[in-house]
């Protein structure tokens, strides 16, 4: 039996929902939510204007993906990662992300190179219109299609795990204004390499990408400064 339109989802609460997840990533994005901050239902309701279950639902979802974590009993918190820890992931994130650009370098459709000029493009146009937000967002998912472009799922979850670790102490360290993670056309330059087929020049400029991550997060660890949800979801 089909079940009844009162059971299904309108697609206003899920418009609804989808917007207050959006908002608190953004703000993740953005670097407004310190490391170790308590996200509590009531007064992110408030905030955001909308009801404590829409709430509950986004801090659900976003618990589920790796961006928060949730700790019995106490509450909901924005992770905390250490720059020691932050090395050990890129170290990983190097092994693998160079072997991804090679295999790339090596095989790749028309539709891939579709998907990566397309990508790039999309971030040229952010950087253009100084959306950080929007910005941080692509620059995360240029990484995780480069690995989904490999065909491997259990690939492809793996880096964005690693992503989804790092992400929240990158969006703390990084400055108001950046270009492709840690430099201008850093991301134009590796897919320009990759369609050319040049593996060995791919491999050097992922592994020069990252190192300058490490580089910019470690001269710059982020700082836990108070602040509000006002102020943090201020527009």
């Amino acid at each position: 039996m089909a079940p009844s339109a009162t059971t299904r989802p309108k697609k206003g609460d899920v418009a609804a929902d989808a917007a207050v997840y959006d908002a608190i990533r953004r703000a993740m994005h953005r670097g407004r939510l310190a490391p170790g901050m308590k996200l509590q239902e009531p007064a992110l309701a408030r905030v955001l204007k909308v009801s404590r279950e829409r709430v509950r639902k986004a801090l659900h979802r976003l618990v589920h993906e790796g961006w928060l974590t949730a700790v019995p009993n106490r509450g909901t918190f924005v992770p905390s990662l250490t720059v020691d820890e932050m090395r050990e992931i890129y170290e990983v994130r190097s092994m693998l992300e160079a072997a991804i650009v090679r295999r790339l370098s090596a095989e790749h459709s028309a539709v891939g190179a579709r998907r990566l000029r397309s990508h790039v493009a999309a971030e040229r146009a952010a950087t253009r219109s100084n959306d950080r937000g929007r910005l941080f967002a692509l620059s995360g998912d240029f990484h995780i299609l480069l690995a989904e472009l490999c065909s491997n799922e259990e690939l492809t979850k793996l880096v964005r795990s690693l992503l989804t670790r790092s992400t929240m102490h990158f969006s703390l360290a990084a400055p108001e204004r950046f270009h492709n993670c840690a430099g201008p056309h850093e991301h134009g330059d590796i897919v320009a390499a990759i369609l050319e087929r040049k593996a060995e020049k791919a491999s050097k400029l992922m592994l020069a990408h990252l190192d300058g991550l490490v580089a910019l997060q470690s001269a710059r660890p982020p700082v836990s400064s108070p602040t509000t949800l006002e102020r943090a979801f201020g527009d």
